[in-house]
Formats: structure tokens, sequence, C-alpha cells
């Protein structure tokens, strides 16, 4: 067999929201090509997946707004004239189904959850940032990207299997008047998939609530999240509360995001971990909670 990779009868299965025997008698009627492993084994590879769910379309969402989608697409991609990755253009269309379909098929392909954030989401989303920033895309442009690409992971994270809960628990959240709730969503999901409880307060979080929180509850993480700081002094004085208190109880804590990582402030907020990528946070997960032998 070829050494592209491929999926398995389960994993077409999950993708086209069928039972395996429905996927095995597609195979058998030639409705859905697929090659035999050495060992016998179906495999299925994912354009051809791909091209019988459109056909067919079976795992795809078919409603009014879908429709919707569909015809407004190329009216979209040519207001903002140039196309960039399948998922870039996917996020732009608010096509929610396309985009969910390129990163659980990505994930699938063995790719790991931190490394399809960093490498193929928050490629996209800082693409489309910058856009915005240069003001080649218009608010409501950005709105529409950042929308479809929170709700493709959240069929992403609909689509992962239940891991064996550890028993930890972390509390994550985005700063007060901080409105970027994805990347604390992204956070969260790899702290899930590894067996984690998340209390995600999510996004325009004062942190002195976080704090409170962190007395009342005292949790294993913390982890928050800040793409832009309105009032660094203010955000300074509560953040020392947070961090006297974790110190105390002995929780890390992981800052992330842009403005973090800005010289300017990272000096005035100590941590554990400065996360530069999701990949920081697994590694750091691993190394700081080792799973029992």
């Amino acid at each position: 067999m070829a050494e592209t990779k491929s999926l398995t009868t389960k994993e077409v299965a999950r993708l086209c929201k069928v039972s395996d025997a429905t996927v095995k008698r597609w195979a058998e009627q030639n409705l859905l090509k697929s090659e035999r492993t050495s060992g016998g084994h179906r495999r299925f590879r994912s354009d051809e997946v791909l091209r019988f769910q459109r056909e067919s379309k079976l795992g795809l969402k078919q409603t009014h707004g879908d429709v919707s989608v569909t015809r407004i697409k190329k009216r979209r991609m040519a207001a903002i004239g140039r196309k960039g990755s399948p998922l870039f253009n996917a996020l732009i269309a608010g096509s929610e189904e396309e985009a969910a379909e390129l990163l659980i098929n990505s994930f699938l392909h063995d790719r790991s959850l931190p490394a399809l954030f960093d490498e193929v989401l928050a490629s996209a989303m800082l693409e489309i940032g910058d856009m915005w920033a240069r003001g080649d895309l218009t608010v409501t442009q950005e709105h529409v990207a950042t929308r479809t690409a929170f709700a493709a992971v959240h069929k992403l994270r609909n689509s992962l299997e239940v891991p064996i809960m550890n028993g930890r628990i972390a509390m994550c959240c985005t700063i007060e008047g901080d409105l970027h709730e994805l990347p604390i969503y992204l956070a969260q999901l790899i702290m899930e998939n590894k067996g984690w409880e998340v209390i995600n307060f999510g996004a325009n979080t004062p942190v002195y609530g976080l704090a409170e929180e962190i007395s009342d509850h005292p949790p294993n993480l913390v982890c928050i999240s800040a793409t832009m700081i309105n009032d660094p002094e203010r955000l300074v004085r509560e953040y020392r509360a947070v961090r006297e208190k974790t110190s105390r109880l002995k929780v890390p804590v992981i800052l992330g995001g842009k403005a973090f990582a800005d010289s300017a402030f990272k000096g005035k907020f100590p941590c554990d971990l400065h996360a530069s990528s999701y990949q920081d946070i697994e590694a750091f997960l691993d190394e700081t909670f080792p799973d029992p032998a």
C-alpha cells in the first residue's frame, strides 16, 4: 500500500456520521474506494472520503445557513482579492462545515492537537488578524472568520475521544477588556484531551474574580490569556494577588497570548510558563504533571 496516510473504517464512519457496517457496505459496492493493508484491513484516502461526502452530502450539515454561505462564498473571496490555504478560505467564507472537516481530517492524519492549532489554525488566524490590522479585511469579515473558527473547533472537540480523566482541575480565562476567546478555548481543549477537567471563565474576565475562585476552589493549574492589555497598572496589581495565592498553594500558572509576550509586559507578570505556542503548553503539562507509571 502507498505510504500516504489514510483513514480507518471507524474514522470514516465518525466523519460521515454512520456505522462501521455502512462504510464497509459502501466499500464493497465500490461507492467509496478503499485499499487494503498487508494485514487485510481497509484504508481510505482522505481526498476520496471528502469526494464521497460532498457527492453524497454525508456528514455535512444541510441548512438554510449553509446554503447561504455557499451562495456568497465566491463573492466574499472576491472581496478580499486573494486566496490562501484551504482553511483560510473556509474561515473567510464563513463555511463552518468545511473548516471543521479540514481540522478533523488533519487531526485524524496523526497531527497532534497542539501541532494542529499551532501549524494550521493559528497560521490562518494570524493571516486574518494581519489583514484586518492593515485594513484589508473589514471588522465584520474578521468577525465572521473568528466565529467560523470557533464553531469549527467546537465540532472538532465533539469528534475527539473522551480521555481517561486524571482528577486534575485547571482554571482558565482571558483578561478583562479582551474579547479574544478562541486562544484560551484552544488551551482548554489541549488540557481536556489529556484528561483534565477545565473551568473556563471565558473572555473579559476580571483577574480579581479569578483570584477569589482560586481561594475558594484551589485548582491544580491556572492558565490566563491576553491578546491586548487596556490597563496595565491595574492588571499588574490584580495579577499580583493571583500570583500570591498560586505561589502559596503551589499552583503553576501559564500565561499566553500576544500581550504577555510583549517585552514591555513580560517581566511584570512572573509565571511558571510564558507559552509561545500550544505545543509549549502540552510539553509543560507532560513535564509538570507526568502520568503515574
